[in-house]
């Protein structure tokens, strides 16, 4: 957990954000991973201070999808060796508005898990992988 701090402490202070997906037009790394966000799924689910965290999935990619305030963060992991290790993906902030998800990424047979973190508090909560 020390870790992930860390690392969320640092893509907080490098400022990054993430701009609001439409199912219209994939993103880059929807494209890269050959995956959109139609006929989602929720197959696991969170909450930290009131934020609902959500795995999303249709059949073969994966996303988070956070419901809270502007500044609350949301990422998926994947693990390619059943979850002793882990590739964070698509760190996302909630701009404006009461939800945000992340990029779509193929799972690709391995585990995915969704977690989130509200803006004004130091906890991570993530689903269980799936």
């Amino acid at each position: 957990m020390g870790t992930r701090n860390t690392v969320l402490g640092t893509i907080a202070a490098a400022g990054l954000t993430a701009v609001m997906l439409t199912a219209v037009t994939p993103t880059a790394a929807q494209a890269t991973e050959g995956c959109n966000t139609n006929n989602p799924r929720t197959v696991a689910s969170a909450s930290t201070h009131s934020r609902g965290i959500e795995l999303r999935y249709n059949g073969s990619c994966a996303w988070g999808r956070i419901f809270g305030s502007p500044g609350d963060l949301v990422w998926v992991d994947r693990s390619f060796d059943r979850g002793r290790t882990w590739e964070q993906l698509s760190v996302t902030k909630i701009n404006t508005g009461g939800s945000n998800h992340t990029d779509a990424f193929n799972n690709r047979g391995n585990l995915m898990r969704a977690c989130g973190k509200a803006s004004n508090y130091p906890d991570v909560a993530c689903t269980i992988w799936w």
